[in-house]
């Protein structure tokens, strides 16, 4: 009978979710020591500071987080006066959220810091490869697509 190996080291699965955990931990850093955010509440402010308002559903769906992890983060924003509410005028039993102002400027805090920390976490890698970098992993998640 013959097993077939299957080597960790060379799994890709495997490989990109160790080095998704090792991304979380280091970057964790920025917004868990210094901000006190958790991953979902920090996903949360990046994409409400991208595309303005949005539903809780628009940013659960870009930001790959379920229902009931997204509505922690999002009461716990609220609590400290991150985001805001407000009725939907198009549909006015749909609720919109945004930044405060107190968001903005942890998002302007919060942004520049992020930006150096992969700047100093890429720099092993040259402008080309960091490119192609990018393009394979965009090219892999369009087969999930």
């Amino acid at each position: 009978m013959t097993v077939t190996e299957l080597k960790l080291e060379n799994f890709l699965p495997y490989r990109i979710a160790r080095f998704s955990q090792l991304l979380s931990e280091h970057f964790s850093e920025i917004y868990q020591k210094e901000f006190d955010l958790t991953i979902p509440q920090w996903r949360s402010i990046v994409h409400l500071a991208a595309a303005e308002p949005l539903s809780a559903k628009a940013i659960g769906e870009r930001a790959g987080l379920d229902k009931s992890t997204l509505s922690r983060a999002l009461v716990q924003l609220e609590k400290r006066a991150i985001i805001i509410k407000t009725v939907d005028p198009n549909d006015k039993r749909a609720t919109l959220l945004r930044l405060s102002e107190q968001g903005i400027a942890l998002y302007e805090q919060l942004a520049p810091k992020a930006l150096a920390w992969q700047a100093s976490t890429t720099d092993v890698l040259s402008e080309q490869e960091y490119k192609q970098l990018l393009t394979l992993i965009n090219r892999l998640e369009k087969t999930f697509k």
